[in-house]
């Protein structure tokens, strides 16, 4: 059964530019947001995504994480601004150098097609990177309209 809508699924999975930023905040405080490079889901097996960020931001945003603190992805189609925020808890980061690689590769591919001056945004070498895992629990419609903010689905634990 799938676990996650079938709009959400499209989404991370299409050939299209993402723009990406992760987000961590202590309560009551403004938000520390980064730049994502890329988006590994795994939402067909799990709630898991990965977001690829460097290293160097990392260390500000992981200063901010507290035991079962959310996380906030936000990722918009470069081709039509369609977006959703993902919110769930961290899952441990790893060195992302293997698998960003080709995903970068695509990324400057379709960015150069629909983009080719904002190619050098994605001018990062895998090496300086981290895939940050995230357990979604919820996601919501972020695309410009009537939807904005709403919820799109939850996770519900299996019967």
């Amino acid at each position: 059964m799938q676990r996650w809508p079938d709009e959400l699924m499209r989404f991370v999975e299409q050939q299209a530019p993402l723009y990406i930023h992760l987000a961590a905040a202590l309560p009551g405080a403004a938000p520390f947001v980064c730049r994502g490079y890329g988006l590994s889901a795994e939402l067909r097996e799990s709630d898991r995504i990965r977001v690829h960020v460097l290293k160097s931001q990392w260390a500000r945003v992981a200063g901010l994480l507290r035991e079962d603190q959310p996380l906030a992805v936000l990722a918009t189609s470069g081709l039509d601004n369609e977006s959703y925020q993902l919110k769930g808890k961290y899952a441990g980061c790893r060195a992302s150098s293997e698998e960003l690689a080709p995903m970068l590769d695509r990324q400057r591919r379709i960015a150069s097609l629909h983009f080719p001056h904002l190619v050098s945004l994605t001018n990062v070498k895998p090496s300086d990177c981290l895939a940050v895992g995230i357990d979604i629990a919820v996601a919501y419609e972020q695309t410009p309209g009537p939807g904005a903010g709403s919820l799109l689905a939850e996770r519900r634990e299996p019967s």
